[in-house]
């Protein structure tokens, strides 16, 4: 598959995630998504490529920053083929892109 082709699925797959989201009561805001500096990221990171969106998630207006709903983003995000999640890093989504994700 080509970088083309796999950051055109990720887009679906994110949007997918998204109204998943939004499904089971929470809400979204888009964080880091494309980053085009190459710094804030660890070297090689999938959001220099197109292939990795960090998502804030809420309920009733209220942020949850605690991880609070990740796990059941993560859960769907791995059913729709996303890239493992990362302990550390819970509100990044990915696909793997040169053994990085």
């Amino acid at each position: 598959m080509t970088l083309g082709e796999k950051q055109r699925q990720f887009t679906l797959m994110v949007a997918k995630l998204i109204i998943h989201a939004y499904d089971i009561g929470y809400e979204l805001t888009l964080g880091e998504g494309y980053d085009d500096d190459g710094t804030g990221h660890a070297k090689g990171s999938t959001h220099y490529v197109r292939l990795g969106q960090d998502l804030n998630i809420f309920k009733n207006g209220v942020w949850l920053q605690d991880g609070t709903g990740h796990a059941e983003l993560h859960d769907f995000w791995d059913k729709i083929g996303g890239s493992p999640r990362i302990a550390k890093d819970l509100n990044h989504y990915s696909l793997e892109w040169n053994g990085v994700r």
